[in-house]
């Protein structure tokens, strides 16, 4: 793509996510309250193309490059961080299919585009082999917008060896228990998975690195490592950051400390916290945006992602969300109390930011995965972040 093409790219997909942000402003305290997504901010961002952005032309979708992704996902979590949760709810599992069989890439998404696959890693499944095909158990937690999905992926031990598999949701049972402080919108509820049998083309083996792409899959983003799915959520703790200089800086006008003569405003320490904060939420970004940016180019020229260029990408991902995570704590405190007030943006703000920290995949942890992976050592995490 020349750097026009990208820029109307990204126009493009922008200028349809302005199309429907009222909408998704309109239901975001709805969505919060039923601990699930509005059914018309579903329809919305399906409207906005959001399930289309990493699914390849061939099967309807656009095969936006991250970039444009991450930008898309920033500008919806401007309007609701729920909404904009739901492009890697969306997106995820359309990235991981590219060393799927043709045929099932096809059965999930020839005939609709928009189809929900909902996706977590975080409880292997159980799986054995019977006649009809695999026999699937067990409950799979975190599944984020699994009341509005057709099937769920999850990994599924069998063999002894990690497989993944795509279960249809009407075989299954979620477990209406997503009840947190954060991020509640959403609906990030248990799946239960109780002996269901599936045909064998569902469940797929670990994919090698001498695995070939199914035909569906060869463009540049498909060379991309794994870890480009930080496209369709990192932003979302970025915008978490923005949001919350953006309430302080209104704030500080007319708010006077308890105790206290002057505004915050010539409060020195306040400055300090709000500058510093201005810092590194613009470094991180920077370095976020710029990662992405690297891994693109790298794929559009043909070369392989290594091991250092992975770990490059896990930390800007890594620290773009603790970074955040550290901007909306200094802007509580500048803001003191009313970071605690129920219905001021600040409250969900802070709420959101504290729940999406501690996501597994990028947690304050994960520095040191890239240190493993730099020094040669021992990797703790999953083979799917790698």
């Amino acid at each position: 793509m020349t750097a026009q093409q990208t820029l109307t790219e990204q126009q493009e997909a922008l200028a349809r996510v302005a199309s429907v942000q009222g909408r998704l402003t309109a239901h975001s305290i709805w969505s919060e309250q039923a601990c699930r997504l509005h059914d018309d901010s579903f329809a919305a961002i399906v409207e906005a193309r959001i399930p289309r952005l990493f699914l390849p032309t061939g099967l309807g979708g656009d095969e936006v490059n991250p970039v444009t992704c991450a930008a898309v996902c920033e500008e919806v979590a401007g309007s609701d961080t729920a909404a904009a949760w739901h492009i890697m709810v969306f997106n995820a599992a359309k990235l991981m299919a590219a060393k799927w069989p043709a045929e099932l890439v096809e059965m999930l998404w020839a005939d609709n585009p928009d189809q929900l696959i909902s996706a977590s890693g975080h409880t292997p499944l159980q799986g054995k082999r019977v006649a009809d095909g695999v026999e699937i158990s067990g409950t799979q937690r975190f599944v984020s917008g699994c009341n509005f999905a057709q099937w769920i992926m999850s990994p599924v031990m069998m063999d002894g060896e990690m497989h993944n598999a795509v279960v249809a949701i009407e075989d299954c049972q979620v477990m209406d228990n997503w009840n947190t402080l954060g991020m509640r919108g959403s609906g990030s509820n248990d799946v239960l998975i109780d002996h269901v049998i599936v045909p064998s083309l569902q469940v797929v083996p670990p994919a090698l690195p001498e695995t070939p792409v199914n035909r569906y899959y060869e463009g540049a983003l498909y060379r991309c490592p794994s870890r480009i799915v930080f496209a369709t959520y990192v932003p979302v703790a970025l915008s978490l950051a923005k949001q919350a200089i953006d309430e302080v800086a209104a704030l500080v006008k007319n708010k006077t400390p308890g105790g206290g003569a002057s505004k915050l405003t010539e409060k020195h320490m306040a400055q300090g916290h709000f500058g510093r904060a201005l810092a590194l939420y613009r470094s991180a970004r920077l370095m976020f945006y710029n990662a992405l940016e690297i891994t693109w180019q790298r794929a559009v020229d043909g070369l392989e992602a290594t091991p250092e260029h992975r770990a490059d990408l896990y930390l800007a991902g890594t620290h773009a969300v603790q970074t955040s995570a550290e901007v909306v704590r200094l802007m509580g405190n500048v803001a003191g109390t009313t970071m605690t007030e129920g219905g001021h943006p600040l409250d969900r703000i802070n709420r959101d930011m504290e729940t999406l920290r501690h996501h597994g995949f990028v947690n304050e942890s994960r520095y040191a995965s890239v240190a493993q992976v730099l020094w040669g050592a021992e990797l703790d995490y999953p083979a799917m972040l790698r």
